[in-house]
């Protein structure tokens, strides 16, 4: 299994660590605009390796060097200013470099699954989907995935273990919709035990501390890297191992609730395929008014940019 992660800053690198410690890859390639700093990490986490079970080969390398991977991680951003306030603040240069990077990533790799964290990760994974499909006929919806709500999802059913007294791991609780201001929690099909989770006035308060928190980490450090690495390691980790868990990720949207060409977070299957198949999570009225919403706020992005 060879993996590429494009971009080495802090989410980069840490990415990197983790699937090398999870020995997801038989070889791991990481680049970087400044070699120097992909050379000193593949080092870095290459000596790493040798206090693990594991066997695999880091190195660092050219675009070119990527060739035939089968997992290609895009972390590359533009650099985040301090006082930044929105993520869509990043859409137009990252756009940009998007437009530079993917063409000869998908070149080189025609059967490679993409996976995104890069932000605005909804509007930039149907922007990564757009421009790998014009390279290679066998990039199609299922290989193109952002992280998506994975992440807000974690952050909510932690605050709902710690009120709940159940581990978060047998929490069914998902925020869908946007990575972003918009995201919202289907509250009203979450459940623990196959019994349902009342949607009571502190359980929203919960779903705006998720949404804050990563604002909260991102003022203090610059940027948030723990959290997003060991989302990406579970979607790899189901890629590599065909495991199917069900992950609230990026991917196109057809049609669920009105909503067509665009790209926001759903339950999906997750597989050696990629995307399976997406899940339709039945939401009530309130809850599909909020993902045609969110679907509005990626839309107008994707159109900001294009014009």
């Amino acid at each position: 299994m060879k993996i590429s992660v494009i971009g080495i800053g802090k989410v980069g690198s840490t990415i990197s660590f983790v699937l090398a410690k999870g020995g997801l890859a038989s070889e791991l390639v990481l680049y970087n605009r400044t070699r120097e700093i992909a050379h000193a990490e593949a080092i870095d986490i290459q000596q790493a390796v040798a206090l693990t079970p594991y066997r695999l080969v880091v190195r660092d390398g050219e675009l070119e060097d990527t060739a035939n991977s089968d997992i290609i991680v895009i972390a590359v951003s533009a650099p985040m200013p301090k006082n930044m306030r929105n993520r869509n603040e990043l859409c137009l240069q990252n756009t940009q470099i998007m437009q530079t990077l993917i063409p000869p990533l998908a070149r080189y790799s025609p059967n490679a699954i993409f996976v995104n964290v890069s932000n605005p990760v909804d509007a930039l994974t149907y922007q990564i989907l757009q421009i790998a499909r014009q390279q290679s006929e066998e990039i199609n919806w299922q290989r193109v995935i952002g992280t998506g709500t994975l992440i807000d999802s974690a952050r909510f059913r932690d605050l709902l273990s710690t009120q709940l007294g159940i581990h978060p791991a047998d929490i069914n609780a998902y925020i869908l919709g946007e990575h972003g201001d918009s995201q919202f929690a289907a509250l009203s099909s979450a459940t623990s035990g196959g019994a349902l989770i009342d949607a009571n006035p502190l359980r929203q308060q919960m779903v705006e501390k998720a949404k804050q928190s990563a604002w909260t980490i991102f003022k203090a450090k610059g940027y948030t890297n723990y959290t997003v690495s060991l989302a990406m390691e579970m979607i790899v980790r189901s890629i590599v191992e065909d495991s199917r868990y069900t992950l609230p990720v990026t991917v196109l949207i057809d049609g669920y609730c009105d909503v067509f060409n665009c790209c926001l977070s759903v339950p999906c299957v997750v597989g050696r395929q990629g995307v399976h198949y997406r899940l339709e999570t039945r939401l009530n009225e309130a809850e599909v008014s909020a993902f045609q919403n969110c679907a509005r706020v990626v839309q107008q992005q994707i159109q900001c940019v294009n014009l």
